[in-house]
């Protein structure tokens, strides 16, 4: 029952039924993805379904002539999707740009190749440096000097996300951008107050921003509307333990991007080396290969994940052909880290994966790759139904915790939803049903996609 936008009373979601009907749940929550980064690729060439290098040279050249007078941007490219298994050249990307300045972003966001053009006019008419046809890390000085995207396009495509975001029955999300300054921060508080987001916002920051915190509310900095989490660390292993510890001055929790087995060692063992945070959860992003032990030492720290089911789906071919056997065992664990008693939340990682909630509930229970073979990638790995369901609802743990100051970790109280933040589903969510639809969605008890009649 709601009342004044907040629930009064919860009745349990019973048993999974055989019937068809509707039933009102806890909104769905997307604990890492990247507002700015998903929204600008909406303003970009699409090459994340390119499979040639040929094909992606020719989405190139047929999108050209829409960038006039601007940077041609393309995002969602993937060698290790492309016939050729290699990042295009600089002169295969001149070949189809000539003298317009291009950049190309990985799949990944970690990685950009710059045409001719483009490198003449960051580098300068006179560089100590040639072009160079390897990609440049993303986070490279160079890459600072590129001009943005023009603020009103970017509201433009963030207000059609946050919609389509709205229509997958998404109330909540969490901005895992690890070059989030304050002043990003207080732009996302601005576009959630004017409604181009319509969804609560929560935030990690750049670590090396932590020092400018302020607002600070019974432990858990807040920016207007705007959660801040934690700090933000992506790095090099070798550099894993002097952010965390730059961290620690200021008492912060932080959230370590961690997809190989060296990022995930260097990650414990700074966060062991460093101490507990004053306030809040530290959380490790995406836990894409766990070795053994690995699980035991982040249950030990009272740690908690988000991680990525549909990366399994999307990404199974690629990891059957470069992962052992073993590996692959191993990959993007749920149900072992469910048994540790870890907090777990499930995410998309947009624009990385488009996965809906629904679909990324389809991929934790099924772990089935969409290309190839339809065996199941690690199938010791698969949950039920339920526990998928939690991953994608149940978020308290992971996202913003309240502070336990006795154990420096944060509290296991469970997330009671009561802002009324509500999806109404066209049938149960654990039948896995295709056709299962979002009919209206609610953020505090309000609205914010479907049909008028199912707001009153």
């Amino acid at each position: 029952m709601v009342s004044g936008g907040r629930i009064e009373q919860i009745r349990p979601l019973g048993p999974g039924r055989d019937a068809v009907e509707p039933v009102v749940l806890p909104g769905f929550h997307d604990s890492h993805m990247h507002l700015r980064a998903a929204a600008a690729a909406r303003l970009s060439v699409d090459l994340s379904t390119s499979s040639s290098i040929p094909d992606l040279l020719a989405s190139l050249r047929s999108r050209a002539g829409d960038f006039e007078g601007r940077w041609i941007r393309g995002w969602g490219w993937d060698e290790s999707s492309l016939k050729e298994r290699r990042a295009p050249t600089i002169a295969e990307i001149d070949s189809v740009t000539v003298d317009q300045p291009c950049v190309l972003h990985h799949r990944t966001g970690k990685l950009v190749i710059l045409n001719s053009a483009a490198w003449r006019i960051l580098a300068g008419p006179v560089s100590e440096r040639d072009p160079i046809s390897e990609p440049l890390r993303a986070d490279e000085a160079l890459l600072q000097k590129m001009p943005r995207q023009p603020e009103e396009a970017l509201e433009s495509a963030l207000a059609d996300l946050s919609g389509e975001l709205a229509a997958a029955g998404v109330t909540s999300v969490t901005d895992a951008t690890a070059t989030n300054t304050w002043d990003d921060i207080a732009r996302i508080d601005d576009w959630v107050r004017r409604g181009v987001v319509r969804q609560r916002v929560n935030a990690l920051l750049a670590f090396d921003q932590v020092s400018a915190a302020s607002g600070i509310e019974d432990g858990m900095p807040t920016h207007g509307t705007v959660r801040v989490l934690g700090a933000k660390v992506a790095a090099p292993a070798d550099s894993i333990t002097d952010r965390v510890r730059h961290v620690r001055e200021y008492g912060w929790p932080v959230a370590i991007h961690a997809t190989e087995p060296d990022e995930l060692e260097a990650a414990l063992e700074a966060i062991s080396e460093c101490g507990p945070p004053a306030w809040g959860r530290d959380r490790i992003e995406h836990l894409g290969l766990p070795l053994p032990g690995h699980l035991e030492r982040i249950r030990a720290e009272g740690i908690a994940v988000t991680t990525n089911p549909a990366f399994v789906t999307e990404r199974g071919q690629k990891y059957r052909e470069l992962l052992s056997a073993v590996e692959q065992q191993w990959l993007y664990p749920l149900r072992s880290v469910l048994a540790q008693g870890i907090p777990l939340a499930a995410a998309s990682d947009r624009p990385v994966t488009a996965a809906t909630p629904l679909v990324t509930m389809a991929a934790a229970v099924h772990r089935r790759p969409r290309v190839g073979d339809a065996e199941p990638l690690g199938p010791e790995e698969r949950v039920t139904p339920d526990e998928a369901l939690s991953l994608v609802t149940d978020r308290a743990e992971v996202d913003g915790p309240a502070p336990d100051r006795r154990r420096g970790r944060g509290s296991s109280a469970s997330d009671v939803h009561l802002n009324a933040d509500l999806v109404v589903l066209s049938d149960d969510p654990r039948r896995l049903c295709e056709e299962t639809g979002v009919l209206a969605t609610f953020v505090g008890g309000r609205v914010i996609w479907g049909a008028q009649e199912a707001a009153e």
